[in-house]
């Protein structure tokens, strides 16, 4: 037998205990979904870094990998300095944390496809006693309170958006792209900047190994003219023009030391490392001359075809297009379909539920001629990255033209150089034989090694040149060289 109103009435007034039950689960059910959400800052606080302190590398949330090091018992190698760069310098990582959020964003763009549920749950006080539910059915009497607990559930199902979603879903996904891109050609500048200073470094050693073997060379003749002078066959001041030029190459080998230290920290910094091993910084490698040719119209159509920024600038175009379609769906009506269910607790005891399902039409018809402006700004953005890709292709081909020009240029100073270090060697040794029979002057010996160390310098930072070029070269033209 179903039971009437006043049946309903005295069960709801019997059972206040099980009403506050519900009502206290309800708000113990936010608060869980709260701390386990971590929408609660109070509850898991983000925690940053210290300043001043490099970060550990993290590659997956709450997963750190040990960093790279330099090998402690061998010198470093090109391929492993490029190896630990590209895994722990702090741009290329920071970009790769860029990759994550610009994924992370398309996540959200596709969440606008799916139903939403909330929970909602509040205690209002009012001024006067308020109905705890609508009037319904055949019920005559109400329940009046001045103290109500609310409690819903709402689920939203979207339906028919103007396309909106799709147009950020989209865009998103475009946006994760370029920035894939942008970590790529990241990835190319830190190969480049790696390779010029390290060929830097090698230059800078060959160049310190010359100017020493130049002092063996020049204390071995001051030596010998000491003792001439002994054998009054030789003039003091030709002592004192060697103790100069000694004093000369003293200071030079100081200064290139200095150098080649400088661009050792560099080379730690472009690691990701902060400090130098104890045993210092170690490495090998070749400096060979280059003698390839290079076509500067297939390396700029290589460039044109690989280049990430490129890439990058053309995923852009197009997901600035999805914008302006994002924004001209909002002319479109807005349909979803949309259910709760609630309670209502007086403070009396008194309980009842309430709920519905339907349909929600929405039809923009003024909006104060927001959303045209707004079409108006993502198209000026749109032309604005049009002429951005054309100025970066204007950039492209002058980039790869400048580089074939320095490679020419330094492969041409190699080669000359060569000759003029084979000629400056010959020399100083006929002027040390002439000297030594006494056909020879002390300046003559001085003048010949300094053009022999004039020529080795030249000849050595032409190479670190040439393959710092060739770096560039690399570079401009995406990896095709």
């Amino acid at each position: 037998m179903t039971p009437g109103p006043a049946e309903k009435r005295s069960f709801r007034r019997a059972s206040p205990g099980i009403a506050r039950i519900v009502s206290t689960s309800l708000f113990v059910a936010v608060l869980l979904a709260c701390a386990l959400t971590s929408s609660c800052s109070i509850i898991r606080p983000t925690t940053v870094d210290t300043p001043g302190t490099l970060p550990p590398l993290v590659m997956q949330e709450d997963e750190p990998v040990t960093p790279p090091k330099i090998p402690p018992d061998s010198p470093l190698s090109l391929e492993e300095a490029l190896a630990i760069a590209l895994a722990n310098n702090p741009d290329v990582v920071g970009v790769g944390w860029d990759v994550k959020a610009a994924r992370a964003r398309k996540k959200q763009a596709s969440a606008g496809h799916w139903p939403a549920l909330e929970i909602s749950a509040a205690y209002r006080h009012h001024w006067h006693k308020e109905r705890l539910v609508p009037a319904r059915g055949q019920i005559t009497s109400a329940s009046f309170s001045n103290d109500i607990f609310y409690g819903d559930a709402i689920l939203t199902v979207p339906i028919i958006s103007g396309g909106s979603v799709m147009s950020s879903v989209a865009a998103s996904d475009l946006l994760a792209r370029a920035a894939e891109k942008r970590l790529a050609r990241t990835r190319e500048e830190l190969v480049f900047n790696v390779k010029s200073t390290f060929f830097a470094i090698l230059g800078q050693q060959k160049l310190i190994e010359a100017i020493e073997s130049s002092r063996e060379v020049l204390t071995e003749h001051l030596g010998k003219t000491e003792q001439l002078i002994e054998a009054r066959k030789a003039a003091r001041v030709d002592l004192l023009n060697i103790e100069v030029r000694l004093a000369e190459i003293n200071h030079g080998l100081v200064k290139q030391r200095g150098g080649l230290k400088l661009h050792e920290r560099l080379l730690l910094s472009l690691l990701g490392l902060e400090t130098m091993p104890a045993e210092g910084l170690s490495i090998e490698g070749k400096l060979a001359p280059d003698d390839t040719t290079r076509d500067p119209e297939q390396l700029l159509a290589a460039a044109i075809e690989s280049r990430p920024d490129i890439a990058e600038l053309n995923l852009e175009i197009e997901a600035q297009a999805r914008r302006i379609d994002m924004v001209k769906a909002e002319y479109w009506p807005v349909v979803s379909a949309k259910g709760t269910y609630g309670s209502r607790l007086s403070a009396q005891g008194e309980y009842n539920d309430l709920g519905f399902i339907g349909l929600e039409l929405s039809v923009p018809i003024f909006t104060g001629l927001s959303t045209p402006a707004r079409v108006e700004e993502e198209q000026a953005k749109l032309r604005s990255l049009q002429q951005r890709k054309r100025k970066l292709l204007l950039d492209v081909r002058r980039e790869v033209d400048s580089a074939i020009i320095q490679v020419e240029t330094a492969m041409a100073e190699v080669a000359a150089t060569e000759k003029s270090i084979a000629m400056a060697e010959e020399s100083l040794r006929i002027t040390r034989d002439k000297a030594s029979l006494g056909h020879g002057t002390a300046m003559d010996v001085l003048d010949a090694q300094s053009a022999l160390l004039g020529a080795e310098t030249v000849y050595f930072a032409a190479l670190a040149e040439l393959h710092t070029a060739l770096a560039l070269l690399e570079f401009a033209a995406g990896g095709a060289s």
